[in-house]
């Protein structure tokens, strides 16, 4: 079976309509847990059947299916960026001095956590509410809030684009900017 929106909508469907019923019929055993809140509720129960969707299928389509372009909302303003290697040197060298030998020893060394093909470079993407943006332009200030945004994966599925809809809400209601790391469009699992 193919792994597109339409068929994962499909198996997925089931899951939202009957975790929707569900929860409003067995509301009371639910009051002190966290699927109470019935967003949470199916959030969780859409993951599980997704996993198990996924579960069938290659790495490859896996990953072909998470790195679709998605299109921005015209309230949200973007910028995709490249990391100096410069900034990752220092980064790396600010890390070592944070960890010291111990921490080091504890990660697994200073180098496997560094490792980037040569002339691979370092992509992210700013995401920020453009109101926030034009506001933060007019008064000519940098801004003071930012975010870090480190989405799950493994970095071998996903994309900022299918988390782009979590950084927005993340920029809009801490008024902040986000950056998140882009990852590599398909190829091999290692592609990085």
């Amino acid at each position: 079976m193919p792994f597109n929106t339409i068929t994962v909508g499909g198996a997925v469907t089931p899951t939202v309509i009957e975790t929707y019923f569900s929860h409003y019929l067995h509301r009371k055993p639910l009051r002190h847990k966290p699927t109470a809140h019935i967003s949470y509720h199916e959030g969780l129960r859409l993951i599980r059947r997704f996993l198990a969707f996924a579960s069938v299928h290659t790495v490859e389509e896996l990953q072909a299916f998470t790195q679709q372009w998605v299109p921005n909302p015209r309230w949200v303003k973007t910028e995709e960026v490249i990391i100096p290697q410069e900034h990752m040197e220092e980064s790396a060298r600010l890390l070592q001095s944070q960890l010291g030998p111990e921490g080091l020893h504890k990660v697994g060394g200073k180098q496997w956590w560094q490792w980037r093909r040569n002339n691979s470079p370092l992509k992210a993407e700013w995401v920020e509410m453009r109101s926030d943006f034009e506001a933060r332009k007019r008064s000519g200030k940098q801004g003071n809030r930012v975010m870090l945004y480190v989405h799950g994966g493994a970095y071998y599925f996903g994309s900022v684009d299918e988390h782009r809809y979590q950084l927005q809400r993340h920029a809009r209601k801490l008024k902040a900017r986000v950056l998140a790391r882009q990852v590599s469009k398909l190829g091999t699992r290692f592609r990085d």
